[in-house]
């Protein structure tokens, strides 16, 4: 099936795949070939493509994917806020990005401060794993 990863600057990943692993709010989910059409809201995390034996692990801040077609020609968009190789993620960047979202949480302790917490805290993870 053909994927595409794409976020408002840039094209991350296009090709195919033969499963495509992302995280809604109701949980984590896969789409491969034939799938039925299906449009769901990511959460921060990570966004898994599996080609053949090769996989390659993206960090999404949140987004939406959408799969449709049909066995013969199947696609899956995913449509992130931002999206980075989970490989490339900085560790030391991304705890003093929590650090950050921890003294905004506590400044304003408002929503948006809170879901940006919940970014940082999902970024550490992957950059230390």
């Amino acid at each position: 099936m053909d994927v595409s990863i794409v976020s408002p600057e840039a094209n991350m990943w296009e090709g195919e795949a033969d499963l495509v692993i992302a995280r809604s709010p109701e949980g984590e989910f896969g789409i491969m070939r034939g799938h039925i059409p299906f449009l769901a809201a990511l959460v921060p995390g990570k966004v898994t493509v599996v080609s053949g034996d090769a996989r390659d692990v993206f960090f999404v801040p949140g987004g939406f994917l959408e799969s449709s077609g049909s066995p013969d020609d199947y696609h899956v968009i995913v449509l992130a806020d931002d999206a980075e190789l989970a490989d490339e993620l900085d560790a030391s960047r991304a705890r003093e990005l929590l650090e950050e979202a921890r003294r905004k949480r506590d400044e304003r302790d408002d929503d948006s401060a809170e879901a940006e917490l919940r970014v940082a805290m999902v970024r550490v993870d992957l950059a230390e794993n």
